[in-house]
């Protein structure tokens, strides 16, 4: 669990290789999530799952199913491709998961996810995550969370729970509502820890500073970041040296974005699209002076532009942080 002090969460269309390459680029210590993918999209080849090359090997593929015996096919295939972790998906509040039974409705149908455990458990030796939330609609109160987690927890196929703190109102707000809307209950977490400690929680949930997060590490197991991170990148770095003791402090802006160049020189001798990439770095200029140019300055590079032999004097001359 010292690997899981500090997560950035799954963020559907956000977090893919590129920007987790980018992220353990800004921070050593945290363990990082594939974007959500469901069971029938790595199954049908829909979603092209790549090998993880993570150097930390701390890299888990988040799962959306409600098929055990196809949630038990996906965690194999990511054992195969040397991922580290299983997480499944138990809170996702959208409208179209919802109407097809996944999600965080699931957490009214535990049979469906022990089974699923249970096949994981068989098929592969990586432990199991499960991302969820303390309830939907009026199944909100401690007493449902803490019954959750007793069930699926009796068996011991899972140990570690990722709960973001609110509550999810199914079929009036839309996903980015239910990020926002909802009240924060931090103390149901806290009590989970307390009246679970051999089980590891995670909290999630409106968490935007290194001083929230070292308050919440006193009294759960680990902390999970995901829009605070993608809108400020640097927060990783400055996590690894606050949080872990890391000594990164010469990774300048200058040096990471020439580390991302030649990631993106790589990238695009296999046919990836620049914008592909550079989306997840304009972040790194959030708070700086002269963001908006740097920002448009990324947004519309090309190939061209990458070649360019003046391009590092270009960079040289215009960062100075």
């Amino acid at each position: 669990m010292k690997n899981k002090r500090f997560c950035v969460a799954p963020m559907f269309n956000y977090t893919d290789r590129h920007c987790r390459y980018f992220h353990r680029l800004l921070i050593k210590n945290a363990f990082l999530y594939t974007e959500m993918i469901t069971t029938q999209n790595i199954l049908n080849k829909k979603f092209k799952l790549r090998k993880n090359k993570d150097p930390e090997k701390k890299i888990s593929l988040q799962i959306i199913g409600n098929q055990p015996k196809d949630i038990a096919k996906c965690a194999k295939i990511a054992y195969k491709k040397k991922y580290n972790e299983i997480n499944l998906n138990i809170g996702c509040p959208s409208l179209s998961m919802i109407k097809n039974n996944l999600g965080v409705v699931l957490m009214k149908h535990t049979q469906i996810i022990l089974e699923s455990l249970d096949l994981i458990k068989k098929s592969v030796p990586i432990p199991v995550s499960i991302k969820t939330r303390i309830g939907f609609n009026n199944n909100n109160t401690y007493n449902f969370l803490s019954n959750f987690i007793y069930e699926i927890s009796q068996n011991k196929l899972c140990k570690i729970f990722i709960i973001h703190a609110r509550n999810a109102i199914l079929n009036k707000f839309n996903p980015k509502e239910n990020r926002n809307i909802p009240p924060l209950k931090y103390n149901y977490i806290y009590k989970l820890k307390k009246d679970f400690p051999d089980l590891k929680f995670i909290i999630n949930g409106g968490i935007k500073s290194i001083k929230e997060i070292k308050n919440h590490l006193k009294k759960v197991d680990g902390v999970m970041i995901g829009r605070e991170v993608y809108k400020n990148p640097l927060i990783l770095k400055e996590i690894d040296q606050k949080i872990f003791s890391e000594k990164n402090k010469k990774l300048t802006i200058k040096k990471i974005l020439f580390h991302m160049f030649k990631y993106i020189n790589k990238e695009i001798k296999k046919n990836t699209p620049i914008k592909s990439i550079t989306r997840h770095i304009n972040g790194i200029f959030y708070g700086k002076k002269g963001s908006k140019k740097w920002k448009y300055f990324l947004n519309n590079l090309n190939v061209q532009t990458i070649k360019k032999s003046n391009f590092k004097k270009k960079l040289k001359k215009y960062i100075h942080y």
